[in-house]
């Protein structure tokens, strides 16, 4: 009898490190679990922070070209460029190259009326991220080629 005691104490002194390796490996794999997640939600809000970024960007480069476009209507009320895209200014060294930032202009012909206003159409390209924005130029009435209003309105399509 006391001999099976003694078993039964070194049976029950070695058993007591058996649940430990499972726990930690329960506990390990629920970490690795955790910090996959976290590093996955970085990663998503990096990439989406940059494209934000992008986007804003080319929307900077849409308004500095319809700003120099601007610049040229109230040098010259009759400067029109109907052409598509017919000028074009590098907001970084190379952008329109290397598309790493340029705008390019469009200046429609017309009167500078209410009825037809001379329209600037200025897309800013930045990597893979396009913006436009289109000004509507109407001129006072004098006839001197005062801008009376510029209407600004960011284009979609």
């Amino acid at each position: 009898m006391k001999k099976d005691l003694i078993q039964l104490k070194n049976i029950l002194k070695n058993s007591f490190g058996f649940a430990t390796l499972p726990t930690i490996l329960a506990v390990s794999g629920m970490i690795i679990v955790v910090a996959a997640g976290i590093a996955a939600s970085t990663y998503t809000e990096t990439q989406s922070t940059a494209v934000d970024l992008q986007s804003a960007a080319a929307l900077r480069a849409a308004e500095s070209g319809a700003n120099d476009a601007l610049m040229r209507i109230a040098r010259n009320k009759n400067y029109s460029c109907v052409t598509i895209d017919c000028y074009s200014f590098d907001i970084q060294t190379n952008g329109c190259a290397a598309g790493t930032g340029c705008a390019k202009v469009t200046v429609s012909a017309g009167a500078g009326t209410a009825g037809d206003p001379k329209i600037i159409t200025a897309k800013g390209l930045v990597q893979n991220d396009t913006r436009k924005l289109q000004v509507n130029v109407v001129y006072d009435a004098s006839g001197y080629g005062q801008i009376n209003s510029a209407t600004w309105q960011e284009i979609t399509n």
